[in-house]
């Protein structure tokens, strides 16, 4: 997806006001990628990184990969979703629901596919939502509500199209966010809160867009999070706790930006992690554990760095996991399970 989207990038950092610079790769002359990752990991305080499995989907070779939350330095994926029977194309985004369902959008084929719990191989998806009559086009992010119900946004549109939890073939949304006053211009990630309100990462406008929950038709937005003092810049990732709070990954600034739950108007995020430290090069996907702590997989690197609960400012990772064996290659979407 970002091969299609560079030239933007440029031009959006050009246009907002307090453009960050973009920081470093965490090599370091001739060291090796596996040496530098050890001793950028090794600098960080040891957060909670929880049991169970992370899954990062590499949209330039078409696979989903996993590894556990306490993994670290170039390590061999757990379980590596690939092959033709996946009908993976570029996926953009993977969501792991807590049945263990995996939910990936497909940039070049304009599909969702899901997965059975534990699916790993050359497995085929247990239901692919694709056609005409589903309204999609350049699916980017994906996540369900409380009921299991599929939301996707549509980058190419500036729509979020919602899909019943069963839903399988050409099928039509059940319903369609779209018009000038949900102000979507490229909306990127989609994320669902504990009540079921959404939250859209909506990068045309550098913003973030906060729906009520059965949102429809040419809604307007409750909140939105906009101006210099948010730091946004090129967002692209996004993620939500169980408190509400919104973490925002910025692509071009090199940074995560954390709101408050009843964050609105041009404010300032509560924390922001960015500089040299934090090895974050092009960060996209963000996810956050229970513990607080942050998940972050880096498209410039090809890497999942994680940062202690409450990290702020100038940070190391605590762990990164990157390398060869890893099999990461331009990491988009990171989920949990």
């Amino acid at each position: 997806m970002r091969r299609i989207n560079v030239a933007a990038l440029t031009m959006l950092a050009a246009l907002s006001v307090g453009a960050c610079q973009g920081q470093p790769s965490v090599m370091n002359g001739a060291q090796s990628q596996s040496d530098a990752l050890r001793q950028v990991g090794a600098r960080g305080a040891t957060p909670a990184l929880g049991t169970g499995f992370m899954y990062v989907n590499s949209g330039s070779s078409n696979e989903i990969t996993a590894y556990p939350k306490a993994g670290n330095g170039d390590i061999v994926p757990s379980a590596t979703l690939s092959g033709s029977n996946t009908q993976l194309d570029d996926p953009t985004d993977v969501f792991v629901a807590t049945s263990g369902k995996i939910y990936v959008t497909n940039w070049i084929t304009s599909a969702v596919t899901v997965y059975p719990a534990g699916a790993k191989g050359n497995h085929a998806p247990s239901q692919v939502i694709s056609g005409g009559n589903t309204l999609m086009s350049l699916p980017a992010g994906i996540a369900t509500d409380s009921v299991g119900d599929i939301y996707v946004v549509n980058y190419n549109l500036n729509t979020v199209t919602v899909y019943a939890a069963n839903a399988t073939g050409n099928v039509a949304p059940i319903r369609t966010i779209t018009g000038p006053s949900t102000h979507l211009l490229h909306p990127i990630r989609v994320m669902i809160l504990a009540n079921d309100d959404m939250v859209v990462v909506n990068r045309g406008h550098n913003s973030i867009e906060v729906f009520a929950k059965n949102a429809n038709g040419n809604a307007t937005p409750i909140r939105t999070i906009i101006g210099v003092n948010t730091g946004l810049l090129v967002p692209d990732g996004g993620a939500v706790d169980s408190s509400g709070r919104i973490y925002i990954t910025n692509l071009t600034a090199a940074s995560v930006t954390v709101f408050a739950p009843t964050a609105n108007g041009n404010v300032k995020p509560v924390r922001t992690i960015s500089g040299s430290n934090t090895a974050m090069d092009k960060p996209s996907g963000i996810a956050v554990n229970p513990a607080g702590t942050i998940f972050v997989s880096n498209e410039g690197n090809s890497t999942v760095t994680t940062y202690a609960p409450g990290a702020d400012g100038n940070a190391p990772p605590a762990t990164t996991i990157g390398g060869t064996n890893t099999l990461l290659d331009f990491p988009n979407g990171i989920s949990f399970h």
